[in-house]
């Protein structure tokens, strides 16, 4: 069957685009075939009885067979998909919470507040998880032959072994890649961005797609775990998270005053919101009203 035969009998039958039944991998190209297989040796047979005297042409009963044809395949596709999406776990941390895991290789994942992680049931010949929104400190389990992958909206953290942190909350303007211990390979797309080792730190700045290294205190990036917030050089945006996603609150402030503000803070999530807004009033100088769930920030900002 030639692709002018395939498109002829797709339009026959109301198939504007074949995707709409074979979307998925490249490797369903067989299923496709079988199928079109299929149609065409169903058009042939109701083909030769039409040409037998005496026998009506049955245009339903073609039509009929093939719809059933395509039905099947639908099915067949739709429980590949499942099956294929059941194979993941994903994982999502809400605010006020952390969480422990295990992942299937006997590493360990702590996940920060805000946080979604998914994995694989079972790792393959790579060990991929997908950090789709917030913060996680990962303990590695060593494998030589299988390197462990954090990839994390498209920045992939590659390593062998070892402990560091990776932030990418979409609410922030950057992502971080922090290491406790051990050596990580950070890359996007297209090129590696840089390689760290203990208490290193590449910044990726979302904008204009740049990464900076600055040496850290990598332990005070998992303080998180402990209950603890511990932020240096920070911008505003990213305290404000912090304190957000923390004391489930929403906090409203004018970003155009407070854009330029670097802030150094550390609070406990134990405690009360209360006792974190004064800590940033003694640093920052504003002023705040907490309604609820909702907190009005106000002051002069730091341009």
């Amino acid at each position: 069957m030639n692709e002018k035969d395939k498109k002829d009998l797709y339009k026959e039958f109301g198939i504007n685009d074949p995707n709409e039944f074979f979307e998925g991998e490249n490797d369903r190209e067989a299923i496709r075939q079988e199928i079109l297989g299929r149609i065409q040796a169903t058009k042939e047979i109701h083909s030769k009885q039409q040409s037998r005297p005496g026998i009506k042409r049955n245009f339903i009963g073609m039509a009929a067979a093939i719809g059933l044809i395509l039905i099947s395949a639908a099915l067949m596709l739709y429980y590949q998909n499942s099956g294929s999406q059941g194979d993941y776990i994903t994982v999502v941390v809400p605010k006020g919470q952390t969480r422990e895991l295990r992942l299937p290789d006997g590493s360990t994942v702590w996940l920060n507040s805000a946080s979604t992680l998914k994995y694989p049931k079972k790792f393959g010949k790579k060990r991929t998880v997908y950090l789709l929104d917030g913060e996680g400190f990962f303990d590695v389990v060593h494998d030589a032959h299988v390197p462990f992958v954090v990839d994390a909206s498209g920045i992939k953290t590659n390593v062998l072994g070892t402990s560091f942190v990776v932030k990418s909350y979409k609410k922030l303007s950057t992502m971080s890649v922090s290491v406790v211990t051990g050596k990580v390979a950070v890359s996007d797309d297209e090129k590696q961005l840089s390689v760290l080792v203990k208490d290193q730190e590449v910044v990726y700045h979302k904008d204009h797609r740049k990464p900076s290294v600055v040496k850290v205190k990598a332990r005070e990036k998992t303080a998180w775990n402990s209950g603890k917030v511990i932020l240096n050089a920070a911008s505003f945006e990213e305290v404000i998270l912090a304190m957000e996603n923390a004391f489930q609150v929403k906090i409203n402030y004018d970003l155009e005053k407070f854009k330029s503000c670097s802030t150094t803070i550390n609070f406990d999530t134990r405690k009360s919101l209360t006792d974190a807004m004064e800590t940033l009033k003694d640093i920052q100088g504003i002023t705040y009203q907490i309604k609820e769930k909702e907190v009005l920030i106000v002051g002069s900002g730091c341009n």
